[in-house]
């Protein structure tokens, strides 16, 4: 059993496309469309939490962004 998912997305990102590791596990008995998870997380947020169609929890984390450069 997966205990954690994670979604990770770039700076700039503000929706994903992934699919629910926990669905592609038993992914024999699923419709490949129903395994895929879609979201957003708001620019100016690191983290957030979806779930998908089969009541899997997934994180939503963005990767470190790169710091303000001093003027």
């Amino acid at each position: 059993m997966i205990e954690r998912q994670h979604v990770w997305l770039g700076p700039e990102a503000t929706s994903f496309d992934e699919p629910c590791e926990a669905c592609l596990s038993v992914r024999e008995s699923l419709a490949a469309d129903t395994c895929v998870v879609h979201g957003t997380l708001r620019r100016e947020a690191d983290v957030g939490f979806t779930t998908c169609r089969r009541g899997h929890r997934i994180v939503v984390r963005r990767v470190v962004r790169p710091l303000a450069r001093a003027v």
